[in-house]
């Protein structure tokens, strides 16, 4: 008797596991910054300029990169593509927009009437997949809404490659011991995951820097006391990040004859930073030359009266359109950054 009950509970894990087999969808097709737009010609028509203008924002490293691809969808085969956007009007009569249409519920169909053009769904048909509806009542509602609500836009194609990503440096393992003695060595923590090596680090030199290979790249932490925040400017910040890469980087400098170092103000971690994003080099004279795209925030920390530097940058001559997808993943990072008393919040 005591065998039937084992066999048969055995029976029920694997009828459950199949059960789940058969609901799982199948993983998405495609590459991560590719968007795929499914639309009537005369809607891509107007529409396509302002979705580039949207997505495909530009980044130097030293290549030009955009953030996404923008690219048009076809109608008989989009539902296991990752990244997607439908654009439809209520007055449109193509197949594309009255299929979108007729799937409107009476609360969506008043959203839209009323100038909501947004609608977001998840993993419809696809694992990790996201998919956008735009909707407008007409065409020029649709465009004039879309170039309104392009942060927004964005956000939610940004948001979702960021999740996705996180789950990939941390889902797996992460390195928790590690992220304790910063915390309570420095004052500071960033989450660490498996493939990060800690290279260098001293209390003394106020700097700690990790590594991860294939390709070659590094994130560290640099700070320094200070009382007045006003300090921080682009020049000031290319200066320091001078004195940091000649002390810890190989003599590293920032490389502006082919590329201006670019300043902006952001919210990074509820402070106000200056982001910066350039170009580095070893000097001409070195046994390996070697240069490449760095990211930098610098910001002030008012409780803890420190200005801390967040700097990360690779080495991969060979990548020519990929450069932009670890500095990225670095992004990440560095957006997990907290301080001692921002832990125990």
């Amino acid at each position: 008797m005591k065998k039937l009950y084992i066999l048969f509970f055995i029976f029920l894990i694997i009828a459950f596991s199949l059960t789940l087999g058969c609901l799982r969808k199948p993983a998405s097709l495609g590459s991560d910054c590719d968007i795929r737009v499914l639309a009537d010609s005369t809607i891509w028509k107007s529409a396509e300029a302002p979705l580039r203008e949207i997505f495909e924002k530009v980044e130097y490293t030293p290549q030009r990169e955009v953030v996404f691809n923008i690219l048009k969808g076809e109608p008989d085969n989009y539902k296991r593509f990752k990244n997607l956007i439908f654009l439809s009007t209520l007055d449109a009569t193509d197949k594309i927009s009255q299929s979108v249409n007729s799937s409107l519920s009476e609360n969506a169909l008043a959203e839209v009437k009323s100038g909501n053009i947004i609608f977001v769904q998840k993993t419809q048909w696809a694992q990790d997949q996201i998919i956008m509806f735009l909707i407008g009542k007409d065409l020029p509602t649709l465009l004039t809404r879309i170039d309104e609500q392009q942060s927004e836009i964005f956000f939610q194609f940004n948001d979702h490659w960021n999740k996705f990503h996180e789950k990939i440096l941390f889902g797996y393992k992460e390195q928790v011991d590690i992220e304790k003695h910063l915390l309570n060595t420095y004052g500071w923590s960033i989450r660490v995951p498996i493939d990060y090596k800690l290279e260098k680090q001293s209390a003394k030199d106020r700097f700690v820097m990790f590594r991860r290979n294939i390709p070659p790249r590094w994130f560290a932490v640099y700070w320094m006391d200070a009382a007045d925040p006003n300090i921080i400017t682009k020049d000031w910040c290319i200066q320091h990040r001078n004195e940091i890469g000649k002390t810890f980087y190989n003599n590293e400098v920032v490389e502006e004859k082919w590329e201006e170092v670019k300043s902006e103000e952001v919210i990074f971690q509820n402070r106000r930073a200056l982001k910066l994003k350039g170009l580095w080099k070893t000097p001409d004279d070195s046994p390996d030359p070697a240069g490449g795209p760095f990211r930098m925030y610098c910001f002030y920390d008012e409780p803890m009266e420190r200005i801390y530097f967040i700097d990360f940058h690779l080495f991969s001559p060979s990548l020519k359109k990929r450069k932009l997808h670890y500095l990225r993943q670095m992004e990440i990072l560095a957006n997990t950054f907290k301080t001692k008393l921002e832990n125990h919040m």
